[in-house]
């Protein structure tokens, strides 16, 4: 194997190991973990590092999670594996090529990862690719039925969540907010409403949700997914069933 050719592997198995992290910390999103507690478990479960007892509670306590994880700890094997045996061949094509430039070599690597950490912190990319990610992983976990909703934070069973509206549940419609009982009966609060250009954050007693609506929401997990009609699909069932 050339170097050039097991340099360009190299970056290509950085770059699929980067995109692995953000696919996995958007699922794990929508089982009802914050991006940050996602992200650092999918890292953890991909290094075997810092999956200490007390974070990991949060995976190993649900079922749907737990599936989750055996999925990225499996891929993270199989990723380990192959950078480690890449390495290796690369450190013995240097050893052998007594024309490697190290300096020339140490230059190369160091500006592909520099182009890799420009490209992920461009926003606008990480944005459209998580909603891509959002989207299918969606429709695959969840019936046809369901609103699409992402996990903006967590607290001890109690969500910030969005919600994208493709039908408007039944207890919603055509009903205001007061009508619906949201907030008294389920604990439900409506923060933010994003409607084609504008957003509503003076939210009022009588406002009524509409289909393609973009919600804020604050409540219990469960009750948003019921209310919201977030049901499992056949295939994606066993992923994301509501936890006891």
């Amino acid at each position: 194997m050339s170097l050039n050719l097991a340099l360009l592997i190299l970056l290509l198995l950085i770059v699929l190991y980067i995109t692995f992290i953000e696919i996995f910390t958007v699922i794990f999103m929508l089982t009802g973990m914050s991006h940050s507690r996602s992200s650092f478990q999918v890292i953890s479960l991909l290094t075997n590092s810092g999956f200490t007892t007390s974070e990991s509670e949060v995976v190993v306590s649900s079922r749907k999670r737990r599936k989750i994880a055996i999925t990225v700890m499996i891929f993270g094997h199989m990723f380990n594996v192959a950078i480690v045996s890449l390495l290796v061949n690369l450190i013995l094509s240097i050893s052998k090529d007594k024309s490697f430039d190290v300096i020339q070599g140490i230059i190369k690597v160091i500006l592909l990862l520099l182009f890799i950490i420009l490209i992920k912190r461009l926003s606008f990319i990480r944005v459209a690719f998580d909603k891509l990610v959002k989207r299918i992983a969606t429709r695959v976990m969840f019936s046809k039925g369901s609103n699409s909703m992402l996990i903006l934070d967590n607290f001890y069973g109690f969500v910030i969540v969005e919600v994208k509206v493709s039908q408007v549940p039944e207890i919603l419609e055509n009903k205001s907010l007061i009508e619906s009982r949201i907030s008294k009966d389920h604990g439900i609060k409506i923060l933010t409403i994003k409607r084609n250009d504008r957003t509503l954050t003076d939210i009022r007693r009588d406002d009524i949700i509409m289909n393609n609506d973009r919600l804020i929401i604050y409540g219990p997990l469960k009750n948003i997914m019921e209310v919201f009609k977030q049901r499992p699909s056949h295939y994606g069932a066993q992923y994301v069933e509501i936890d006891k």
